[in-house]
């Protein structure tokens, strides 16, 4: 509790620090309702503060959210992402309390749908992360991240009842950003590597001793004129050890192969292309073409690249801020064996 505080402290003081300090601020406010399959309808609140110096590449954000839907669940939180000193210096945070509803399938690229089972996912957590320029474009960075996780609402016999799922997760580690995108807001030129290293077990007071490696591969660029914007994402993730099956890598969801249930397939490693076209139809309307090639594996031995999920889909992009630009998005995806819709802020990737 008194880590909270002092988080929350410091983010009250980034909120004067970037409003009255910087020279472009701009509060952004949204009350928007949204829908996804994981969700149904409901209603979120965003405030965010973006701001920067006139020297600085990119615009520091401080965002904070509120949301609820017609399943009774609830999600509320920051997440401040500030550069300091010219974008020499980056500070990343989260603090986020959920109560949501999921869905459980079991483990594995071969888990069944007629194992599926509801449970109630609460977790509330915080992390932090500060990270130096080291050359042009290239940031190393020092992070950690704290998690208190618990699952209710179970049924007796479902597989929920043998996995690990309740307790806290902390961990700490490292990461290594190189970025050449004209903007982290929208990007339309340019690439973000990251690469993430955290350690979990009991010197953090982690109840689970694991670790835990994520490379995130993101390319940028026009193909027609400035008409067609074409981007993919390569993503990987993968846990070695003993962790609870709410932080295992999962397909599915608003962002990681859209068209499949969210957590519709979770294991230990994860390999993920997500290429997409934004054609431009107006100032304020674009139409985006997209795909998800992946899967989940148990270990390094299990992968093979020709036993592959893939869901498609198309979705339209309305711009609600120039600048920095912010689109609303609304996209809709399907794979083989289920379909999404999804109304939401932000890209996917």
């Amino acid at each position: 509790m008194k880590m909270k505080k002092i988080f929350i402290l410091i983010l009250m003081t980034l909120v004067f620090y970037g409003s009255g300090v910087y020279a472009q601020s701009r509060n952004i406010f949204f009350l928007i309702p949204f829908y996804m399959p994981e969700t149904n309808v409901g209603l979120t609140f965003t405030d965010i503060l973006h701001f920067k110096k006139d020297d600085q590449k990119h615009f520091s954000a401080l965002n904070f959210f509120a949301l609820y839907t017609l399943k009774n669940q609830f999600s509320i939180g920051a997440m401040p992402s500030i550069y300091f000193d010219g974008n020499n210096y980056l500070l990343e945070g989260k603090l986020v309390y959920t109560s949501f509803k999921r869905k459980y399938f079991g483990i594995g690229n071969d888990s069944s749908k007629d194992d599926e089972e509801d449970y109630l996912n609460r977790k509330h957590g915080a992390g932090i992360s500060f990270s130096k320029k080291i050359i042009k474009n290239f940031m190393l960075g020092v992070q950690y991240n704290f998690e208190d996780m618990t699952i209710q609402n179970t049924k007796d016999t479902g597989q929920l009842q043998y996995c690990k799922t309740n307790g806290i997760v902390s961990g700490a580690g490292f990461k290594a950003t190189f970025d050449t995108r004209d903007s982290n807001i929208y990007p339309t030129k340019g690439v973000l590597a990251r690469a993430d290293y955290l350690v979990y077990n009991n010197k953090f007071a982690s109840k689970y001793d694991y670790s835990k490696i994520k490379f995130d591969f993101r390319n940028y660029f026009y193909v027609y004129e400035k008409k067609v914007l074409f981007s993919y994402q390569i993503y990987s993730e993968f846990i070695n050890g003993n962790a609870p099956i709410q932080v295992l890598p999962a397909i599915g969801g608003a962002n990681m192969i859209r068209g499949f249930y969210a957590n519709r397939y979770v294991d230990n490693i994860l390999l993920a292309v997500q290429p997409e076209f934004k054609i431009k139809i107006t100032n304020v309307v674009s139409l985006a073409l997209f795909t998800g090639i992946g899967n989940v594996y148990n270990s390094l031995e299990d992968i093979n690249l020709r036993k592959i999920k893939i869901a498609s889909g198309a979705g339209i992009r309305i711009k609600v801020k120039n600048n920095p630009k912010l689109n609303f998005r609304i996209d809709f995806a399907a794979s083989n064996e289920s379909r999404g819709t999804y109304f939401t802020l932000m890209e996917a990737f």
